[in-house]
């Protein structure tokens, strides 16, 4: 059957998905490499959470995909870049343990789309089953018998799958051969039965196949058949890729193009005719192949298989994939069977397959067989270009240095600057990272020295005091804007735009607060996008005492100084107070955290001090002028909820009993009222009185948690005024109104009761 070669004319061309080109990716971190898959894919957080944790495949899955299950082995899951085959870009998804592989098939690929990009052609999907016959009297005439009745064979065994038929493919063609088989077996007929899989890799088509012709082979050969199962040597179904670049682009350290292509060729050849090389030449190449067929769900033991007994057809083992100049350019080819599936197998069981699929860009099993063979060429490429020029340990030694440097203890802010030392003094040893980490400590030399940042903005966070989901349906609250914050630097960087990892004040373990980090990056990019800078070459960093995920502000403190900062990049100065069209960006950022805020948060973090909120319209935000400060302590309790999941629960409340939630939030808007009152004549008593029946009736729509309840009840026994969650709820944290002079004695005594406490002074910024 012909070949099939995936190559678009211009005019054939579809509309391409976003580059595959993407500088500075490895200096991401991980949550801003998942933030940067969700923006671009829409992924929902539990695709997210499902990559990042390796949670997508569960044992109530894996215990239907092998025996005796116990549980789910991982492997670490990243992405190959740079990769064009067939004028389309592609993303490459790749599972591997060993370091430096999907680095290697990233530069590979990157070096090779300076010359187009790789080209394939792909056979079409034929695969082979055996059916093995013996104790045949007349093995010529047995042969002669089957091939005569081929028709009447292939009738039989389609008529047993006819939905494969149906697709298009199925049983075509009977070949036979003769099979030595040595001593006390003899000669033995094995007939070879080719099939079209269609998009399937087609192994139990192809065993369902042979077992269906074993019968009607055996009544007309008068034999006895044995075995009857697929082939792995899948030699009809052949991928290929290849590339051509021009020389000049391959000089690299004072070693011209001309040179560097001629020791390609060279080391091209050892592998062409030396077992010895070709071993390790071919086992570069399923490093790459290997990786992305796992992620995809493909059987890589059978690709691998297939892979080697090809590069032995004739009779010694070769290299798959050779070098060779062309005029002004090297050109690099590789072929090798390629079995892959798009349906069936763990691509329909694996859950994170198909989140993977929609980060590759494959379309079909065609498609995948190219990708990968692409994939093993730009492995192998590196490689070879590697041990031509450098030398391969130099490419490894960057992650063997980092892994060193973690080994020794050195903190995540620390590992590139040790590594960097360590590559740079020739030794990679713990004992030298713990060396150079003493001697940073005594020089007081930080390990990161960014230069100085040329814009700074600083925003406030709050607290709600009164009001939570009732300002939703249109009540009023009453918010104020705390001692903690947030602030946003902006510095040069010629990869940016890019949205640093952000720190934060952290009260649980990072899992706990990964959507949030998220989602500030996702909002970064909203930003950028809304003041036209999405190619600045600038970098994004944060710095922030306040805990995300716990109703301080956290996401209008950091919309706020991000929209004032760029705006002062821009060149139009901002000093973060009250402005419309301040609040309106910010608004639009705080959207992409909390769906349809009410704008209450980014209202209290630009007017400051203690505000009265009705979102209107038309809009309230009236300052409380209070006659003496007040003082209060912030208590993070538990990993809170999402603001819109809160929200929404209370939504859901109230469609099932509006009589009940109305009066609720009635009684809420009366407390409001009555606190507003309390606070602008001074009375602290009334004021701590009201949270406490604020926070009762917040309990009873359901947003509070045992853990928030006894939280509240501490604090009061230890003399607080009053006490209440702050926020959604569902978690999180209270507030607490103390008596000034108190702040400081019942902070000590409580400080360690809870995973956080912060004191503070009511309308800080006022």
């Amino acid at each position: 059957m012909k070949k099939t070669h995936l190559v678009r004319k211009a005019s054939e061309k579809k509309v391409e998905r976003k580059t595959s080109r993407l500088p500075g990716f490895y200096r991401l971190s991980v949550e801003q490499r998942l933030a940067f898959l969700a923006r671009t894919f829409h992924f929902t957080n539990e695709q997210i959470a499902q990559l990042r944790d390796g949670s997508a495949l569960r044992v109530e899955h894996a215990v239907n995909m092998v025996e005796n299950t116990i549980g789910v082995f991982g492997l670490p899951l990243g992405i190959g870049l740079n990769f064009i085959v067939d004028e389309r870009e592609h993303l490459v998804p790749m599972a591997i343990e060993e370091a430096s592989i999907i680095a290697a098939a990233s530069k590979g690929a990157l070096i090779i789309r300076n010359g187009g990009g790789f080209t394939t052609s792909v056979d079409e999907p034929i695969m082979i089953g055996q059916v093995q016959v013996l104790d045949l009297p007349d093995i010529d005439k047995a042969s002669e018998c089957v091939r005569a009745r081929k028709n009447e064979i292939l009738d039989r065994v389609n008529e047993a799958d006819p939905r494969m038929s149906l697709r298009g493919g199925g049983a075509f063609d009977i070949e036979t051969r003769l099979v030595e088989g040595g001593s006390g077996v003899g000669r033995m007929l094995v007939v070879h039965i080719l099939v079209n899989v269609c998009e399937a890799m087609g192994a139990n088509a192809i065993n369902s196949v042979c077992e269906s012709a074993g019968p009607i082979i055996e009544s007309i050969t008068g034999g006895r058949v044995n075995l009857r199962i697929l082939s792995n040597l899948a030699d009809r179904r052949i991928s290929r890729s290849e590339f051509a670049l021009p020389i000049d682009l391959l000089g690299d350290n004072g070693i011209s193009g001309e040179i560097v292509a001629s020791r390609m060729v060279e080391a091209s050849r050892l592998a062409e005719n030396d077992p010895y090389r070709a071993t390790t030449h071919n086992k570069g190449i399923f490093n790459g192949i290997c990786a992305a067929a796992i992620a995809f769900g493909q059987d890589w033991r059978a690709i691998e298989a297939g892979g080697h007994a090809y590069a032995a057809r004739d009779g010694q083992y070769r290299a798959l994939a050779k070098y060779s100049i062309e005029g002004s350019t090297l050109v690099g080819r590789i072929e090798l069977p390629m079995q892959v599936g798009w349906i069936g197998g763990a691509v329909d069981t694996h859950p994170a397959v198909k989140t993977l699929r929609v980060i590759s860009g494959v379309q079909n099993s065609r498609e995948l067989a190219g990708l990968l063979a692409s994939v093993g060429l730009a492995q192998n490429f590196a490689a070879c270009l590697a041990l031509c020029t450098e030398g391969i340990q130099k490419g490894h030694m960057a992650l063997h240095a980092r892994s060193v440097a973690v080994s020794a203890g050195v903190s995540v802010e620390d590992v590139e600057s040790v590594a960097s030392e360590m590559i740079r003094r020739g030794e990679v040893k713990v004992s030298v990272a713990e060396d150079i980490l003493r001697g940073m400590r005594l020089r007081h030399i930080p390990a990161r020295t960014d230069r100085e940042l040329p814009v700074e903005s600083f925003a406030h966070g709050k607290v709600i005091l009164f009001g939570e989901h009732s300002t939703v349906y249109n009540h009023p609250g009453i918010i104020s804007t705390i001692d903690l914050g947030l602030t946003v630097k902006i510095k040069p960087d010629s990869d940016g735009p890019r949205f640093l990892n952000p720190h934060f004040k952290q009260a649980f373990p990072i899992p706990d607060t990964d959507d949030d980090v998220r989602l500030f990056s996702r909002a970064a990019d909203t930003a950028l996008e809304m003041y036209g800078l999405q190619k600045a070459p600038i970098a994004i960093a944060v710095e922030s005492n306040l805990v995300p995920g716990m109703g301080l502000g956290s996401s209008a403190a950091f919309s706020v100084a991000l929209c004032s900062a760029l705006r002062q990049f821009s060149g139009a100065p901002s000093n973060g107070q009250w402005d419309a069209e301040l609040f309106s960006e910010a608004q639009k950022l705080e959207a992409v955290f909390h769906g349809n805020p009410s704008g209450m948060d980014a209202a209290t973090v630009l007017s400051g001090g203690v505000i009265w909120f009705r979102k209107g319209p038309p809009r309230e935000i009236l300052p409380i002028r209070m006659p003496f400060p007040m003082s209060g302590l912030v208590c993070i309790v538990e990993p809170g909820a999402r603001t819109i999941e809160l929200v929404e629960r209370v939504r859901d409340f109230r469609r099932r009993d509006r009589e009940t939630v109305d009066a609720i939030f009635t009684e809420i808007a009366n407390v409001v009222v009555d606190a507003g009152i309390a606070l602008g004549t001074g009375d602290e008593k009334a004021a701590g009185r009201l949270m406490v029946k604020n926070h009762e009736l917040l309990a009873g729509l359901g947003v509070s948690t045992p853990a928030l309840d006894d939280a509240v009840n501490t604090l009061l026994d230890h003399g607080a005024l009053g006490a209440k969650l702050t926020g959604a709820g569902g978690g999180g944290a209270v507030v607490a109104l103390v008596e000034a002079e108190r702040q400081q004695e019942i902070f000590r005594e409580l400080v360690d009761q809870f995973a956080l406490l912060f004191p503070f002074r009511l309308g800080a910024n006022r």
